[in-house]
């Protein structure tokens, strides 16, 4: 893993990740990403149902070691976690990313269906983290709110260097209430 994490970022910044691959998004609906200050940063294209269909094919679970790689990279990266946060004005120390990455190992009550997460990490990191943990076992779709946009991109980066099983973790922007039939559908149920 590069140790500048937001080296390639524009590549990367605001794509989808499905199925352990960065996915041009196949809709048109564009919303802007801001920075705490109010500058655009660039936009999501939030996820329609072409791009749920897609989802579908490749949803699957990450065992243990598969979640223990992936959470200790998110430790290792903990400072730059905290910087893309930051970045949209969410405050959080790299400490609070170190106790997310404790939850995301735990995984206890892991479920064993594809689940979607759409929490923010705000002041409960830890308790995000298992959220994480447990939605890997069975699949985890990530629809982060628009002010954990650029963190979601980087937490998937990181997803992408540990390796886990393609699918386990997957990344759609946009509001995950509008795809949630569309999610139902695909046998992905919200946490």
């Amino acid at each position: 893993m590069s140790n500048d994490l937001f080296a390639d970022f524009s590549e990367r910044l605001f794509a989808h990740y499905v199925g352990g691959a960065w996915r041009a998004p196949l809709g048109s609906c564009a919303t802007a990403v801001v920075t705490r200050d109010g500058r655009a940063i660039g936009q999501v294209i939030s996820a329609q149902k072409g791009d749920v269909t897609r989802l579908r094919a490749h949803l699957r679970g990450a065992g243990g070691p598969a979640r223990a790689r992936f959470a200790d990279l998110v430790a290792q990266s903990g400072a730059a976690l905290a910087q893309a946060l930051a970045a949209q004005g969410t405050g959080v120390e790299a400490a609070a990313i170190s106790q997310m990455a404790v939850g995301i190992k735990g995984g206890h009550g892991a479920v064993g269906h594809p689940v979607c997460v759409t929490d923010a990490v705000g002041q409960a990191p830890r308790q995000f983290g298992r959220q994480l943990g447990r939605a890997l076992c069975g699949g985890l779709v990530y629809c982060p709110p628009e002010t954990d946009v650029v963190f979601a991109t980087m937490l998937a980066r990181i997803a992408a260097d540990a390796d886990l099983p393609p699918g386990a973790f997957n990344l759609l922007h946009g509001d995950c209430a509008q795809n949630e039939a569309l999610l139902a559908h695909a046998g992905v149920r919200r946490l």
